[in-house]
């Protein structure tokens, strides 16, 4: 039961099926994480993905939904990040530097809430800082305060 369950979380987590989602259908429902990255194997880039994939559990209790984007390439998308129109709206959006890995945190009112380029952010530092927020905060009350 439990493989399970973090199955279900990571199939949320890291839904591959977000291309035609805009920022706003995200608004009010789920928490972001960004991860701009210029390739797919950039060293910064997988070693946050590991550590986000090891924290499913956490995530999937604060809302979080991890979105992979990639600069538009002729190529098309690979397996797992936004295709091209979509990455190129996060990127206007966003206007991360393209050649550097970059994690954006977005609050549920669509803001940015925190921003890290070539540097692999402990989870610590998302989840701590999603529990200093007000809409956190009142998530917890409702649940009793767990």
């Amino acid at each position: 039961m439990r493989a399970f369950t973090i199955f279900l979380c990571t199939a949320f987590i890291f839904s591959t099926s977000m291309d035609a989602q805009s920022l706003n259908s995200y608004r009010w429902e789920s928490r972001l994480v960004l991860l701009f990255t210029p390739e797919q194997d950039d060293p910064v880039f997988l070693e946050q993905v590991r550590l986000l994939e090891e924290s499913t559990a956490a995530l999937a209790e604060r809302k979080v939904v991890v979105i992979r984007i990639m600069p538009a390439k002729e190529e098309g998308s690979p397996k797992g990040f936004l295709n091209a129109i979509s990455a190129t709206k996060y990127y206007e959006r966003f206007a991360p530097q393209p050649e550097h890995f970059e994690l954006i945190l977005v609050g549920l009112d669509g803001t940015e809430k925190l921003r890290r380029t070539n540097t692999v952010v402990p989870i610590t530092d998302i989840t701590d800082l999603i529990d200093t927020m007000p809409m956190r905060r009142q998530e917890l009350r409702r649940q009793g305060g767990n």
